[in-house]
């Protein structure tokens, strides 16, 4: 009796624990199949794993030894179910194909229905696009974009312009002609400058322009240049003593940087003028010469920047080779009598006088008809062409002749 009262006491509880339902933990992960190289991947997800735990979202790429890229977490505080949203970038990442996973930190295993697991393939269309534009620009407060889009029939690309975190410009659609397309951004400084391209197929890619103020260090590839300081050619102890030889200073040898930066263009004479002048408000000139070559010369006391034509038809020529204080020099050989200059400073802060220096002109002076030259109104009041006065009314001209010749009828008789 005893015997069958503890058997029937141990198959009852064994029922008890085989009919209660047992909790099921899942964990489950969404993301996109294929996404393009420079898109983020959105990784959505839900568990009811219970505290406290955390749950490790896993990036990596699908080799033979996975590779992890980038990991995030997600600390489980509540009981119940728990979403969750990740986002993983992949700009510079190749294409092929990646995985993401999702794993407890606390070793729990997960019902079988859980879907941990996701595989991803990136792939790159940032070949279709080829920049002509250089990618390193020195900074004149507009950013070049010229680009190549292999096999494109549209007529128009949407673009985006970032600078760090700042969205500059766009996405806007800009205008495409023969696969190419052509934009000019006006920018404030220079710095590292982000443009992606997208169509309707999604996302291209992003290249990079950096634009840098023209100095010392870019010249120079990078270089240190240390210009030494020499008293003498030959330095020698005046006193010695014993057998002590005669201590000597050698004069340095200077390398080809430092040559480079210690050959300024020497000062010309000549006719002079001058003009207070800054980036928003440049100097017009007109140079007249009956000789030529001419050399034309900035004074040295900024960095200046010059822009010249022979006519009011030519094209804009720009002379910018020295840095810091040197003058700018040019040397005009054609045969011409009229020279529109422009002349204003490199930095965009400055406001210097500046003097210009012309060997053999006749004469320098600021002038409206150098200003229309480069398509800017009058604005010193020295305009004076010919044929530019007002013609008397046709009536008072008609009125006058009908007098002249009754005087002469009048005289006649």
């Amino acid at each position: 009796m005893n015997n069958r009262f503890v058997l029937s006491l141990i198959i009852f509880t064994l029922l008890l624990l085989f009919c209660i339902p047992v909790d099921a933990y899942y964990l489950t992960i969404d993301a996109p199949s294929q996404v393009k190289v420079g898109e983020p991947i959105l990784v959505s997800g839900s568990t009811n794993t219970p505290p406290p735990d955390k749950i490790d979202v896993v990036f990596s790429q699908s080799v033979n030894i996975p590779v992890e890229i980038d990991r995030q977490s997600i600390e489980i505080t509540e009981k119940g179910d728990v979403s969750f949203n990740v986002t993983f970038q992949t700009t510079g990442l190749e294409k092929g194909n990646y995985k993401i996973e999702g794993l407890s930190q606390s070793k729990r295993d997960f019902s079988g229905g859980s879907r941990s697991l996701r595989v991803i393939k990136l792939v790159d269309r940032s070949d279709l696009i080829t920049l002509l534009s250089p990618t390193w620009q020195e900074f004149e407060k507009e950013l070049n974009i010229e680009a190549k889009i292999a096999g494109y029939t549209e007529n128009a690309i949407q673009m985006e312009i970032k600078k760090g975190n700042e969205t500059l410009f766009g996405p806007e659609s800009v205008p495409v002609s023969h696969s190419v397309v052509k934009y000019q951004h006006r920018i404030v400084e220079p710095g590292l400058y982000e443009i992606s391209f997208s169509d309707y197929n999604g996302f291209i890619g992003t290249y990079e322009i950096v634009t840098e103020e023209k100095d010392l260090y870019s010249l120079t590839g990078g270089k240190s240049v240390i210009i030494p300081t020499v008293t003498s050619d030959l330095a020698i102890k005046p006193a010695l003593v014993g057998d002590e030889k005669p201590s000597v200073t050698m004069k340095p040898e200077v390398s080809d940087d430092t040559k480079d930066i210690e050959e300024q263009p020497r000062g010309i004479t000549g006719v002079s003028s001058g003009a207070e002048v800054s980036r928003d408000s440049p100097a017009y000139f007109m140079i007249t010469t009956n000789e030529t070559p001419i050399l034309i010369q900035t004074s040295k006391n900024s960095d200046f920047v010059m822009e010249y034509k022979t006519s009011p038809d030519a094209a804009i020529i720009k002379v910018n080779d020295e840095i810091g204080n040197a003058p700018e020099t040019v040397k005009i050989s054609e045969s011409v009598s009229e020279i529109y200059l422009k002349v204003y400073p490199y930095s965009y802060k400055s406001t210097d006088m500046v003097t210009v220096t012309a060997d053999t002109a006749e004469s320098i002076s600021l002038s409206d008809t150098a200003a229309k030259a480069f398509g800017v109104p009058p604005r010193y009041g020295n305009d004076k062409k010919s044929g530019n006065e007002t013609p008397l009314p046709s009536w008072i001209i008609l009125v006058a002749l009908s007098a002249s010749m009754m005087v002469i009828a009048v005289k006649r008789r």
